[in-house]
Parts: structure tokens; C-alpha cells; sequence
């Protein structure tokens, strides 16, 4: 009974976790013996929603659903040593792409998107001994671009920082003329 009871919980946390990952697209490019995948942790990446670029790495030959799927973690042993540099317009900003839930294939920084539009981001540094330089954008349509929150809020949107801190000037610029 007790056995029962723990897998009908195990089974329950992972449909549950399978129903709120998130489901995006990712663009795939290969870099000496590893397949790379990029994109937003979260689609659509959406203004002010708390998010970032996530990288996952495999070796060639045993991507998911290769022969090798069921041998060792291929990427044990392997540095890995990886930043991101974000740019939108510019504006640009490097991160470290650290491991994800101790994970040594799927790489993760926080990042929340505070405009819409494209991002570009660069993923420079090493795995094991092989030199990664590569340019990824939404604007190429493999992943999101970032929408506004208006997008996808309902019923209505709130508005941005950029909208608050604008109407706040606004106001002290009045108070100020009031004041003269």
C-alpha cells in the first residue's frame, strides 16, 4: 500500500511537472562534436515576466532518442564554461549560463525582458576543449521575440516601468511648474 501510495504520488508531480513546462522553440546549431539548442526558458517571452536564455548540450550520437540514449551521462567530466551576452538595441549585458538543477547538459541565467522586440545573444566560452562563439536572435524566428504584457494579460494591462517612471516625470514636471 505504502508503495502504491508513492508512485501514484510520483506519477501525480510528473504529469503536473510535465503540464507547466513550458513548450518553446529552440534553435539547434552544432559546434564541433556538440549539438547546442537556444532559446527562452519560457515562450513567449513576454515584458517583465522573469525568464532568460537556456542552452542545452548534447553530444552527437547520443541527442535524445539516439542509440545511446540509456548509456552515461556523455557530458560527465566535461567543463563547461559559458557566458551570454544580451543585446537589445544598444543595450547589452554578459551573464553566466550556469547548470541548471545540477544538470550537466541544460545551462540557464535569469533575465527579465523589460522591452519588446528582438534580443540578440551570444554564447561565447568552452566545452571541454572546443572554442564556442555563436550568435543567436529571436529575430530569426526560431524563438520568440519578447510581446508586451498587453499581449497576453487579461482583462486589462498594467501599465510598464517605462509607462510609470514617464507619468511620474510628467507629475514632478507639473509640481514643478506649480511650485515656480
Amino acid at each position: 500500500m505504502r508503495l502504491l501510495k508513492r508512485l501514484s504520488l510520483l506519477s501525480t508531480a510528473l504529469l503536473l511537472a510535465l503540464a507547466i513546462a513550458p513548450i518553446g522553440a529552440h534553435e539547434g546549431r552544432e559546434v564541433g562534436e556538440y549539438l547546442l539548442s537556444f532559446g527562452w526558458r519560457v515562450e513567449p517571452a513576454v515584458v517583465g515576466s522573469a525568464n532568460g536564455p537556456e542552452l542545452t548540450i548534447a553530444l552527437h550520437g547520443h541527442e535524445e532518442g539516439g542509440d545511446h540514449e540509456h548509456d552515461e551521462d556523455p557530458l560527465a567530466g566535461v567543463a563547461v564554461s559559458l557566458q551570454v551576452e544580451v543585446t537589445f538595441g544598444p543595450a547589452s549585458r554578459v551573464l553566466s549560463l550556469e547548470p541548471a538543477w545540477g544538470t550537466t547538459d541544460h545551462y540557464v541565467a535569469d533575465l527579465t525582458p523589460t522591452r519588446p522586440g528582438d534580443y540578440t545573444f551570444r554564447v561565447f566560452g568552452t566545452i571541454g576543449d572546443v572554442a564556442v562563439d555563436e550568435v543567436f536572435s529571436s529575430a530569426d524566428g526560431e524563438f520568440s521575440s519578447v510581446v508586451p504584457a498587453s499581449d497576453v494579460t487579461f482583462p486589462d494591462s498594467l501599465p510598464s516601468t517605462v509607462e510609470l517612471l514617464e507619468r511620474i516625470a510628467a507629475l514632478e514636471a507639473r509640481l514643478a511648474e506649480l511650485d515656480g
